[in-house]
């Protein structure tokens, strides 16, 4: 039976999804954000000072930071479609492709946002600069919260490129636009609410924001085909 994106059924499925597997979630999450404090705090507190060693570690952590997120994108991936198939521990390692395409594209666009900024920055100070400022950053932010997201989707589950996740993303939500950004100001509103407080952020809300989006990918790619969402279906 053919599914519409939905935003309901998008969030129904995710919650089915993260209290079937809340263990397993709950461990990656927790393993996840202790592997990241202790890397921050051997990189800041036990390496010796100095540009070089720091420039060093913040690639590092990047790295690190980046190998983890895309092993939870994987593990969602593998989660939902358990129902079909067995998976072990490697199936749920980043590849490098995966994770050169994502860096690549993170420090891409980085990158460009910087130097547009900063180019802004330099014209004379007035109205057109103060617009182009808002503009430009509200540009960036949006693409970053919104369409980032999608982007490390394909390029996890259909290993594209950093050029082709851009293209795919934009392809994959035209046609649901308005309900997409409905379900990005839901994750917006639970980011906020779940910052307060950062165990129950850590814990909680980012992951659950995580598989919000990861589910909200498969369904979106299940509204472009006249395929069966047979996890919509189990509900």
């Amino acid at each position: 039976m053919y599914h519409p994106f939905s935003v309901s059924d998008t969030i129904k499925t995710a919650w089915y999804l993260l209290k079937k597997n809340f263990a397993v979630i709950s461990i990656y999450s927790l393993l996840g954000f202790v592997s990241v404090a202790l890397l921050a705090f051997i990189i800041y507190y036990v390496l010796p000072g100095g540009n070089l060693v720091t420039s060093i570690g913040i690639v590092v952590l990047l790295i690190g930071i980046s190998f983890i997120f895309l092993g939870f994108i994987k593990l969602l991936f593998q989660l939902i479609d358990k129902e079909y198939y067995d998976f072990e521990f490697r199936d749920v390692v980043p590849n490098i492709k995966m994770l050169f395409s994502y860096l690549l594209l993170l420090i891409l666009v980085s990158t460009l946002s910087v130097f547009i900024t900063h180019a802004v920055e330099a014209l004379n100070e007035g109205y057109t600069q103060r617009i182009l400022g808002i503009v430009i950053g509200t540009f960036f932010q949006f693409f970053f919260l919104f369409y980032f997201p999608i982007c490390a989707c394909f390029i996890v589950d259909d290993s594209s490129g950093p050029f082709e996740s851009v293209v795919q993303s934009l392809q994959l939500i035209r046609g649901n636009f308005i309900k997409y950004f409905l379900l990005f100001l839901i994750i917006e509103a639970m980011v906020v609410a779940g910052s307060a407080t950062l165990f129950i952020g850590m814990l909680f809300v980012i992951p659950f924001v995580n598989i919000l989006l990861v589910v909200a990918y498969r369904k979106l790619v299940y509204s472009h085909q006249d395929v069966d969402d047979d996890l919509t279906e189990t509900q």
